[in-house]
C-alpha cells in the first residue's frame, strides 16, 4: 500500500523527476567521511525511498501535507522529530545527518531532504540517520518520517554551510626534454562535487614585478628550454565548463619529488622575528612604517608573529578565526599593503600558522562543549576515552584539533591556502608541529605537497627538533635548534656558567649534527618568543655580542628577533605593547656587518663546518672553519666567549691551510694576519669575534 501510495504520488509531482545521489550507510559518527560523488556520476531516481521522500518531494516548504482539519491521534502531541546538529560550517561536501524521535513511538519510514533533493534515512529504533552530499554555501535540512500513531513529523531545519570552493584543480608540471621545457597540466583535476569538465588551460611566465607573460594554450605545452639560472615560475590557469577556474605554479626543471624540494632562497635567508604590537599602534602599519630599518639591517625574509584573530590581550596562539587579520593588529588591506611593501624591499613573508589546537573560545569549540556530541563540531577536537578533550602541558584554554576528521586536515589545509592564494605570503613557521606528528604523523607530506602545487617557493618551518629527521622528510624545511627534548633549545645551557661556554657549545652543536637529517637546515636563534626574558637581560652585551656572531656564522638558518639588534630588553609574552627600544648603536653595526658577511661570504652560508677549538682549560675560545665544496673558499671564525683577553694559537687543518699561505683578512676589521707552520697566533680582546678569509 506505502508503495502504491508513492507511486501515485511520484507521478502527479511537479517535481517527480528529480534525481540526486545517495551516499552509502554506514560509517561510525565522527569518523573520517568519503568524499561524496557528485550527481552525474550516481544519481539514480527515488522511485522506492518511502512515502516520506513522496510527500517531501510533493511538499513546497517544510509545512505539514496533511490537512488542516484532519485529526490527529493524540501521541502526536507528544512526539516531534529532532536533528542532532543545529547550524554547522561543514568542510566537505558531504556530511552524516543524524536525528532521532522526542517521545514514545516507533519510526516507520524516514527521509532527508536537503534543498531540493531527497535522500533516504536508515532507522536504528527511534534514531534515523543519513550521509547526504552537499552544496557550496548554504543548505538547508529538514527530515521527515513518519510515527505509527502520529504519522508524519517533521524537524525543524538547520543550515549546514559548506565552507569550500567548488572548483577545479589545477596540476602543472615541468621537465626538460630533448631541448625543450615541457610544461603538463594533465593531471589536473575537475571540481570536486559538480565534476564540471575542464575546458581552458593558460600558460604564463612571472617574472619578478614584471606583468605576466602569456605563453599559449592547451594541456600540454613545448616551449625553448630556460638559460641556466631562470628564476621564472610558469602559472598554469584553468576553467572548467561553469566558468569556476583555479591556477597553479611550477619552478623548471623539477628533478624532486613534489613537496620534497625546498625553495632555493631558504639556504641564503637570514630570518627576522617580527611582533607587530612591539612596533606601534596599528601594529601592522607599524612593522610597514619599521620595514626600511629591517631591510638596512640585511635580513632576507621577517616572520609575523601569529595575527590571526584571538581572544583581546593573548599573543595570539589561541585563534578563533583562522581566516581573518585580528582587528587590533589592522585591517587585511594593511597586511596586503605591508607584503606588498616587504616584497618591493626585497624581503619574504612567513606568517605563523597554529593548526595544532584552537582557543577555547573558537565557535566550534564553544558549539562542541555547549552541545556535546550533538554539535557537528565535536568530532573536530581530539578526545580522551571520557570524551573529554585533549591539550597539551597546562594549555587547557588550547584544545588539540582531531585529524583523524578529514574536515578538520581540509579546513586547515584550505587556512594555509588562504593566505598564500590572497596576500601571497611566502611560507609559514607551523606551531606545534610537533603534536600533530604524535597524533596524525602522515598529514604533513600532502598538505606540504598541495601548498607548493599553489606556490612552489613557500617554506615551511617545523617548530619541533631538527634532531628528528621526520620533519624534513614530510615536506619542511627546516626544523628547530631543539634537543630531542620536546621545546629544549639546544643553547639554553650553553651560557649557564661563565666557564665551559665553548665546550658545551661545541657538544650541542655535534649533536644536532650527527642526528639531523641536515644540519644547515636547522633554525638557530638566541632570542624567540619562547625564550623569556631576551639574552641580553640574562648575559649581558659583551657575550650577546659574541652569541650574535656565532648565530650568524654556523651553518643553519639564523633567526633575530624583534630588536635584538637594538638590545632592547623584554619579555615576549610581559604584553602587547610598542617595547622600548634603545637607540640604534654598536650592537646593531654588529649585527648589520654580521649580516652582510653572511650573505656575501658563501662560505659563510655553506653547509661544511669543521671545529678547529672548543675552549680549554685557560681560555673559552671557540673556533671553527666554515666551507663549501672548494677548500680555497673558506672562513675561520674565532669567538672568544670571554671577559678576559687571550693569546692563543690554532691550528688550521689541511686544505685550508693551503690555500691560507698567502695571508687571511679579517673580515670585520680589515686587520691581516699570517699563517707559520700552518698555525695561527692571536691576540684576542675580551668578547673579540675574528672572521678570517683568504686575502
Amino acid at each position: 500500500m506505502l508503495r502504491r501510495l508513492l507511486r501515485s504520488t511520484a507521478a502527479s509531482s511537479p517535481r517527480a523527476s528529480l534525481s540526486g545521489p545517495v551516499v552509502p550507510i554506514g560509517a561510525a559518527a565522527g569518523a573520517p567521511r568519503q568524499r561524496a560523488p557528485g550527481p552525474s556520476r550516481h544519481a539514480r531516481p527515488l522511485t522506492r525511498l518511502g512515502w516520506a521522500a513522496a510527500l517531501l518531494l510533493a511538499a513546497p516548504s517544510c509545512e505539514s501535507v496533511i490537512p488542516s482539519g484532519s485529526p490527529r491521534p493524540s501521541a502526536a502531541a507528544q512526539a516531534r522529530l529532532e536533528l542532532h546538529a543545529g547550524d554547522a560550517d561543514v568542510w566537505a561536501f558531504s556530511a552524516r545527518v543524524q536525528g532521532a524521535l522526542a517521545g514514545a513511538g516507533t519510526l516507520e519510514d524516514c527521509a532527508i531532504r536537503v534543498g531540493g533533493d531527497v535522500f533516504p534515512a536508515a532507522i536504528e529504533q527511534q534514531r534515523f540517520f543519513a550521509d547526504v552530499p552537499l552544496r557550496e554555501g548554504e543548505n538547508e535540512i529538514v527530515a521527515r518520517c513518519r510515527e505509527a500513531s502520529a504519522g508524519d513529523l517533521d524537524s525543524p531545519p538547520v543550515t549546514y554551510r559548506v565552507r569550500l570552493e567548488d572548483t577545479p584543480r589545477a596540476r602543472a608540471r615541468a621537465a626538460l626534454a630533448g631541448g625543450k621545457l615541457v610544461l603538463d597540466a594533465t593531471s589536473s583535476e575537475p571540481s570536486e562535487r559538480s565534476r564540471a569538465e575542464i575546458v581552458a588551460f593558460d600558460w604564463l611566465r612571472l617574472r619578478g614585478d614584471a606583468a605576466p607573460e602569456p605563453l599559449g594554450q592547451g594541456a600540454r605545452l613545448e616551449l625553448p628550454a630556460p638559460d641556466a639560472g631562470d628564476q621564472a615560475l610558469y602559472e598554469l590557469r584553468v576553467r572548467d565548463e561553469r566558468g569556476r577556474g583555479d591556477a597553479a605554479r611550477v619552478a623548471p626543471p623539477l628533478e624532486a619529488a613534489s613537496g620534497r624540494a625546498a625553495p632555493a632562497w631558504i639556504d641564503d635567508a637570514v630570518l627576522y622575528g617580527v611582533v607587530p604590537p612591539f612596533f606601534g599602534d596599528p601594529p601592522l602599519r607599524s612593522v610597514r612604517a619599521a620595514l626600511p630599518a629591517i631591510e638596512r639591517l640585511g635580513v632576507t625574509a621577517i616572520w609575523l608573529s601569529p595575527l590571526f584573530a584571538a581572544p583581546e590581550g593573548d599573543f595570539g596562539y589561541a585563534v578563533t578565526d583562522y581566516f581573518s587579520v585580528r582587528p587590533d593588529y589592522g585591517t587585511e588591506q594593511d597586511l596586503r599593503e605591508l607584503v606588498d611593501d616587504a616584497h618591493r624591499r626585497g624581503l619574504r613573508v612567513l606568517l605563523d600558522l597554529v593548526p595544532n589546537h584552537t582557543s577555547a573560545e573558537h565557535p566550534y569549540f564553544r558549539e562542541a562543549e555547549r552541545r556535546m556530541r550533538r554539535a557537528h563540531s565535536f568530532a573536530f577536537y581530539d578526545r580522551d576515552e571520557g570524551g573529554e578533550p585533549t591539550h597539551y602541558f597546562d594549555w587547557k584554554h588550547l584544545p588539540n584539533l582531531n585529524y583523524d576528521s578529514a574536515e578538520v586536515a581540509r579546513w586547515m589545509l584550505e587556512a594555509s591556502l588562504h593566505w598564500v592564494r590572497r596576500f601571497d605570503i611566502d611560507g609559514y613557521r607551523v606551531d606545534a608541529a610537533w603534536g600533530i606528528k604524535q597524533r596524525r604523523s602522515e598529514l604533513w607530506s600532502p598538505w606540504a605537497a598541495e601548498l607548493r602545487r599553489v606556490s612552489p617557493h613557500v617554506a615551511l618551518i617545523a617548530e619541533a627538533s631538527a634532531r628528528d629527521p621526520y620533519y624534513l622528510r614530510n615536506g619542511f624545511d627546516a626544523a628547530y635548534d631543539w634537543t630531542e627534548e620536546l621545546g629544549h633549545w639546544a643553547w639554553k645551557d650553553v651560557f649557564g656558567a661563565p666557564r665551559g661556554i665553548a665546550a658545551r657549545l661545541g657538544a650541542a652543536l655535534a649533536a644536532t649534527a650527527a642526528r639531523a637529517e641536515r644540519p644547515e637546515r636547522t633554525l638557530r636563534f638566541i632570542n624567540n618568543n619562547d625564550t623569556g626574558a631576551r639574552f641580553v637581560t640574562r648575559h649581558g652585551p659583551g657575550l650577546t655580542r659574541v652569541a650574535a656572531a656565532a648565530l650568524l656564522t654556523l651553518p643553519g638558518i639564523p633567526c633575530v628577533y624583534t630588536f635584538d639588534e637594538l638590545g632592547a630588553e623584554y619579555e615576549p609574552y610581559g604584553g602587547l605593547a610598542p617595547v622600548s627600544r634603545p637607540p640604534r648603536g654598536q650592537l646593531a653595526r654588529h649585527y648589520e656587518q654580521l649580516i652582510r658577511l653572511r650573505r656575501g661570504v658563501a662560505a659563510l652560508r655553506s653547509p661544511g663546518h669543521h671545529t678547529v677549538h672548543a675552549g680549554g682549560p685557560d681560555d673559552e675560545v671557540f673556533a671553527y672553519v666554515r666551507h663549501g665544496d672548494d677548500a680555497s673558499r673558506f672562513a675561520l671564525v674565532v669567538l672568544n666567549f670571554s671577559e678576559r683577553s687571550v693569546r692563543k694559537r690554532l691550528t688550521v687543518p689541511e686544505p685550508f691551510a693551503a690555500h691560507a699561505r698567502g695571508g687571511l683578512r679579517d673580515a670585520l676589521s680589515g686587520a691581516g694576519a699570517h699563517l707559520r707552520a700552518g698555525a695561527l697566533a692571536l691576540d684576542l680582546a675580551p668578547w673579540d669575534v675574528r672572521i678570517l678569509v683568504p686575502r
